[in-house]
């Protein structure tokens, strides 16, 4: 349901209510904590740009609640580091330092789980995290480091166009112009997925965007 949510608008609001249901029998399931801290990552992906930060803060609650009842759930560590990090974008980074540790070290416990999942999704939190957060002696950020974990990112997950999309701004801040138009222009090139036309669509957007500026 969470994957085909383009097809028909009640496929989210027809999952919320069967995890929840899931949760009200068995308060110890952290994945369908995960899972729907998934549905409003998404949401807020979608909203107005009034409404985001509801929506991940509201993700950031399920997955806290999912890592609290069961510590190795891939899916609630996964999109509790996902949440966390739309969230700060959303306040601003330097509101957000408190941030950086929390979204490193659930990336890191992913990693450990399983480095593979939602297309290197782990490699791709924690390197987005490493462009975005200031670098020492405020904090972590390292656009090598980035790098590093953006091409493990793109090794899982290679016809993924977040994982394109971020190596290209990583570059771009790197002031590498002829790398990032290469992973832009791939974005624009490349076919849209079946069942998420309009995600993909959006991220052919930000490439075109992003490439007027180079």
């Amino acid at each position: 349901l969470i994957d085909e949510r383009e097809l028909d608008e009640g496929n989210m609001e027809e999952a919320h209510e069967e995890l929840v249901e899931l949760i009200e029998t068995d308060e110890n399931c952290g994945w369908a904590y995960g899972l729907l801290a998934e549905i409003y990552y998404w949401m807020g992906e979608t909203a107005e740009a009034e409404d985001k930060l509801f929506y991940y803060g509201e993700g950031v609650k399920w997955g806290e609640q999912g890592v609290e009842a069961d510590e190795d759930s891939l899916e609630a560590n996964f999109w509790l580091a996902v949440n966390y990090g739309s969230y700060g974008n959303e306040k601003g980074i330097m509101k957000s330092l408190s941030l950086i540790t929390p979204i490193k070290d659930l990336s890191e416990k992913c990693i450990e789980f399983d480095q593979t999942y939602f297309y290197g999704g782990p490699w791709r939190v924690l390197g987005r995290l490493y462009n975005k957060a200031p670098g020492f002696p405020i904090s972590i950020g390292s656009n090598k480091k980035s790098l590093e974990c953006l091409e493990k990112a793109l090794e899982y997950g290679e016809n993924f166009y977040l994982n394109h999309l971020f190596i290209a701004e990583l570059y771009i801040s790197d002031r590498n112009k002829t790398k990032a138009r290469e992973h832009l222009e791939w974005i624009l090139e490349a076919p849209l997925n079946k069942n998420h036309e309009t995600e993909d669509e959006g991220y052919k957007r930000d490439a075109e965007e992003l490439l007027r500026k180079l």
